[in-house]
């Protein structure tokens, strides 16, 4: 049975995916290590867990749509009214 390597995703990605987005965030999160961190583990558990092909740049684009439920530092910077 052939052993399948799972690949890491690096902050450097979801920076490069955050700067091809237009959304308020996406400026912000790529100037944090954190916020890349949590999304590109997020990212590849998902992968590894559920076996849904879902392309990087659609999966930082959901976090981005649903950040309102994510609060803390995803926030950051964003005016909440």
């Amino acid at each position: 049975m052939k052993k399948r390597v799972l690949e890491i995703t690096t902050n450097q990605e979801i920076a490069d995916v955050l700067a091809g987005i237009e959304h308020p965030l996406a400026a912000i999160w790529s100037q944090n290590d954190l916020i890349k961190k949590n999304i590109a583990i997020s990212f590849d558990y998902w992968l590894e867990d559920t076996g849904i092909p879902i392309t990087l740049t659609e999966f930082v684009e959901q976090y981005l749509a649903h950040s309102e439920y994510l609060g803390g530092v995803f926030l950051t910077g964003i005016d909440p009214s």
